[in-house]
């Protein structure tokens, strides 16, 4: 099996881990390059450390992230954090109640008072 040509400034790390796990690496084979537990490394990807890709119902791990993750830091530190954080937790739009204030409010009836009882 081949491995895809390298661009020239990619990194000796990044080389490694291509060439040992190809483009995508599972989360425990990850936490292993890492030392870290698995369940840590997801919390690293949804904080916006690492950026993860969503393909289907599945979020992806490239070994580029990784390899820049080990080489460079967290993502933070690269400029492009929000980005990462919004795509893995999309925001959705707040909508804006239809109801104007005090319009639909529940007015509690006022007991009748006994005096006209028949």
């Amino acid at each position: 099996m081949e491995l895809p040509k390298l661009p020239p400034n990619s990194s000796l790390t990044y080389a490694y881990l291509l060439k040992k796990y190809g483009l995508v690496i599972s989360w425990d084979d990850a936490a292993k390059e890492l030392g870290i537990y698995w369940e840590t490394l997801r919390r690293l990807c949804a904080q916006g450390e690492i950026p993860i890709e969503k393909v289907g119902r599945s979020w992806l791990l490239t070994t580029k992230a990784l390899a820049n993750y080990i080489d460079y830091g967290p993502a933070s530190k690269w400029g492009n954090a929000e980005e990462t954080e919004d795509k893995v937790f999309p925001q959705k739009p707040k909508q804006k109640s239809k109801q104007k204030r005090g319009f639909f409010k529940y007015v509690k009836p006022k007991p009748e008072t006994g005096g006209d009882a028949v």
